[in-house]
């Protein structure tokens, strides 16, 4: 849990950074996000053990991925619609089910 504690509120700040493009740019969206996955796969290494819905913490890191590959892609071509809307719609919920992950953790652990 305490890695849950440190995990989740780094990752809802490179997360904010990121949904600020306008304010920090281009360069830093992108040196914001590896950082982003960085985190992600340490704090994975870290707790795969520990994962309470696995499914879940599956589908919040590939909503990650998607978010990082389209947004390569649409720096390289852009005037897909789609592309934008896919890349926005996974990062939200990315954010979404992390805080829902991480308030069932918190939730788990006040029960036990």
């Amino acid at each position: 849990m305490k890695k849950d504690l440190i995990f989740t509120p780094v990752m809802l700040l490179i997360g904010v950074l990121l949904f600020m493009l306008k304010t920090t740019g281009m360069t830093a969206h992108i040196a914001i996000s590896v950082i982003g996955l960085l985190v992600l796969i340490v704090y994975a290494v870290l707790t795969k053990k520990n994962w309470k819905i696995p499914a879940l913490e599956i589908i919040m890191r590939v909503f990650y991925g998607i978010a990082l590959i389209t947004g390569a892609v649409i720096m390289n071509v852009h005037s897909i619609a789609a592309l934008s809307i896919i890349h926005k719609a996974s990062a939200a919920l990315f954010i979404v089910l992390l805080i829902v992950l991480f308030i069932h953790k918190l939730a788990t652990n006040k029960k036990a």
